[in-house]
């Protein structure tokens, strides 16, 4: 699988979550709780540990897992809300332009990037080696 595909696969799981927490808290759908803020428990996750760690220089590397551990960070804070029967602390951090989008949209456009700046680097390093 392509670096771009993988990426926009995980930032598609991850915007989704956004509509489960909102299905739970509704009652309209269940919700394993479990695993949410555990940032290595997610395919992102999964992925900046293993692939991620030979496709991406040790600076983006390093840069989005901080931004995929803030992310989940947000998402333990919103079901620990839920678990506390705070739902309306859980509301208030899924309104638009709330914390979990702030989180959630960050990630998503930095790792967006992170392809386009790995082939400008190439080519930088390529147009310095012909000089």
């Amino acid at each position: 699988m392509g670096i771009k595909r993988d990426i926009e696969y995980a930032i598609h799981i991850h915007g989704a979550w956004k509509t489960q927490f909102r299905n739970f808290l509704s009652g309209r759908a269940p919700m394993d709780l479990s695993a949410v803020g555990q940032p290595h428990a997610c395919k992102l996750g999964h992925w900046l540990d293993n692939e991620a760690r030979r496709m991406l220089s040790p600076e983006d590397h390093a840069a989005a897992c901080q931004l995929h551990i803030q992310f989940h960070e947000i998402a333990g804070e919103i079901v620990q809300n839920i678990k506390q029967k705070d739902f309306a602390a859980a509301r208030e951090a899924l309104v638009p332009a709330g914390p979990f989008d702030q989180a959630s949209h960050g990630l998503a456009a930095f790792l967006r990037k992170m392809p386009l700046r790995r082939a400008r680097t190439a080519t930088d390093t390529e147009m310095k080696q012909a000089a």
